[in-house]
Parts: structure tokens; sequence; C-alpha cells
């Protein structure tokens, strides 16, 4: 096994045959960078912001965040699920690594969400069968009136087969693929068997997007957002010579815009809406549009905006586009304040800077996410109070 951080290179070279190197190759762009060494046939591997395993045949890599402490990265996973109780259970996130420690949150949820059974509902069936059942199919008798049995009927069947429980399915299929301990295989393979009576399902991100929230699947929802997160994030590739990698890779830097738009959003409500990455028009005409990470809403009034960044780079002229489009974001909105929010820097940025002629002061603010879950959480506060007191 290869373990590397984030940005971290292999301080030596990985030997790698020809179909090793085109199931890395045929990751999406940025995941993972394979370079070529001195050595015919070894490569060294270059990991970016993306954090997770990739498992080839005869090698597993893992690409762990560059903070130590999984605890507040693996809370930044049930972020947005309705799983706050999570937050003081040391047991949820007592894995030694981030696979692992998200594989048993997803376990957790989809055990907790079909404890007492599993959603049913009603699925058209369109079937022949040898006693009628519900209704005639009368179009396909019309059809082919000479082929009447066995007899074609269309009736409504009461099923666990739905999208609720292919999500499900899916999910833990997946993580059951993962480089896991065998407690964790064994609560998927329980999983899979109280799943049993579930079909396929041959899309189902598409299916995450039909599902409407109802009483009756309400308990699911924290189960099937960190299904939809394992499913995203979840990637196959395949080689010429029938060999097959898989991979789970979240990139970082999204995973913290959301959970930073989560924190301020449940900080500030109901007094302060926060809407994610809304459509802004940066030009009157022709119309040129751009997507700011959060603005802040008032009613029908955008009263701040801010952008989040993971991690600033560099400092001084390095720095420069952070701030041009953050100002950007609030010029086009007429704001007099705007905010970066980031994780890490590679020095400190000033904590406020006044741009010559328009006069906006453009504010940082650090959610460090290497301190205790205290410290973050007081570092959250901070943020949303400095919003409050802008805005």
């Amino acid at each position: 096994m290869l373990k590397l951080r984030e940005y971290q290179t292999s301080t030596r070279p990985v030997a790698l045959d020809a179909a090793e190197v085109a199931l890395l190759r045929g990751l999406p762009r940025g995941r993972l960078d394979v370079i070529p060494s001195d050595e015919r046939g070894s490569y060294y591997l270059r990991a970016t912001s993306w954090v997770g395993a990739v498992v080839l045949p005869r090698l597993t890599i893992q690409i762990l965040p560059k903070v130590r402490d999984l605890h507040t990265v693996l809370t930044m996973f049930t972020s947005g699920a309705g799983l706050v109780e999570w937050g003081t259970d040391a047991a949820a996130y007592d894995r030694s690594d981030l696979v692992e420690g998200v594989a048993e949150l997803v376990l957790r949820a989809v055990g907790g969400a079909t404890r007492r059974g599993l959603v049913h509902g009603y699925r058209a069936v369109h079937e022949r069968l040898p006693v009628i059942r519900g209704r005639l199919d009368i179009q396909q008798l019309a059809a082919r009136p000479w082929d009447s049995w066995p007899v074609p009927c269309r009736f409504d069947d009461f099923t666990p087969d739905i999208s609720e429980n292919r999500i499900l399915l899916a999910a833990v299929r997946h993580v059951a693929r993962w480089p896991v301990g065998p407690d964790l295989r064994r609560m998927a393979g329980e999983l899979l068997q109280r799943l049993d009576g579930v079909g396929d399902s041959p899309a189902a991100l598409t299916e995450c997007d039909l599902i409407r929230r109802t009483p009756l699947n309400e308990h699911y929802q924290p189960a099937l957002t960190l299904a939809r997160l394992v499913l995203e994030s979840f990637g196959l590739t395949q080689a010429a010579g029938g060999q097959t990698a898989q991979s789970f890779l979240v990139d970082m830097n999204k995973l913290f815009e959301k959970w930073i738009g989560d924190e301020l959003r449940a900080r500030l409500y109901p007094a302060i809406e926060v809407v994610g990455q809304p459509t802004v028009s940066l030009s009157v005409s022709p119309r040129v549009t751009m997507n700011p990470d959060l603005i802040f809403r008032r009613g029908a009034e955008t009263v701040f905006v801010a952008d989040v960044k993971y991690k600033l780079t560099g400092d001084g002229l390095a720095r420069i586009d952070d701030y041009y489009q953050l100002l950007a974001y609030a010029t086009a909105l007429r704001l007099p304040h705007g905010m970066l929010v980031y994780c890490r820097a590679d020095s400190a940025p000033h904590r406020v800077i006044t741009v010559v002629g328009g006069h906006q002061r453009l504010h940082t603010r650090p959610v460090d996410l290497s301190g205790s879950p205290e410290s973050v959480a007081t570092a959250l506060d901070i943020v949303a109070e400095s919003i409050k007191q802008l805005s």
C-alpha cells in the first residue's frame, strides 16, 4: 500500500506495468498525476486536492488530507445530512484513515435508516401472467391479438424495489469494494442481506435527482445524502487488458466549500439566508455571468458575499487573483464588503484590505481544520458573527 497526503509526491518511484499506468491515467483529469522517472517501468505519483483511495490489482494508493486528525474532516462529510448528533459521538470517527471513516459513516447511516424495515412504495408493472391481475393491457392485446396468453396485465405492485432503496443498495455495494477492514465488510454484507429484494439501479445518481422528500422517506434523508456523496465520488476505469481499478476520491476544495456553506447557513438562519453558487451578472450587455461561492440575503436584498478557498497559495502577487475574484463579486452586487474564508495559507493574509478607488473592504477569516472540534466551531462562530456585523 502506498500512502500519500494532499499534493505530496511519492518519495521513491513506484513500479507499474503498462496496464496499471493506463488505469491511473484513465482517472478523470486532475485526480492523480503519474510522472515518469529515470527508471524504466517506474513512476512518481503526485496527489492533488482529491483524497480517498485508488485500488489497482496489485497496489492500493491512499491519499489522505493534510489534516492529521480526521474527526473534523469526517464531520464535513455529514454536513447537510442531518447527522448533528454524530458530532459528539467519538465512535463514529474512530477510524485511522479517511476511506474507512467515510465507509463507517455511510454504513451506519444506511443501517440506521433501514433498521425498522425498508420503505415500500407502489411501482407500475407491465407483465404477462397466467391469470388476470389488475387491468388488462388493452394496447398490447390490440397490437398482438393472436398473442393473448399469458395475459398482458398492468398493475401497481407494493414493493421495496423503489428509488430510495436502490440508491442505498448502490452505495453499500460500492463501499463493500473499498479497501476496508473485516468489521466494515461484515457490516456491508449484513446490509446487503437486509436490502434483499431490491434491484440494481442502472443510473443511481439520476434517481437521486428524482426523489422527492416525503413523510414516508424523511428518516432516509441522512443516508441518502451520504449515499449520493459515495456515488458522486466513486469511479471505475478499465484498461484494454480487462483489468479494473476502483477509486473513491473526493475534492477537498469542493467539500470544504459545501461544508462552510452548510455551517454558516445553520448559524445565520433565520435572519440571513445563505445561497450557494448563485448566478450573478457581471456585465450589462452582452450579459456575462459569474457564480460566487456564497451570497447572503435578508429577505430579497443581497447584503454580503463570500468566496471560499480551501488553500490560499502564495503571497503578494500570487494572491491577487483571489482578491480580484472577490472584488468582482462585490462590485457586481454593489456591496461595500466581501470576505475570503480559507482553511490554510502559505502565509497569513492581511485581515482586511481596502481597494483603491472603489473603497470596497475585502476581509479574510481562517477556519483551520487542524484544531480541535471546539476550536473549529469557534472559528465558524467568528465568521458568522463577522458577516452579521458587516452585512
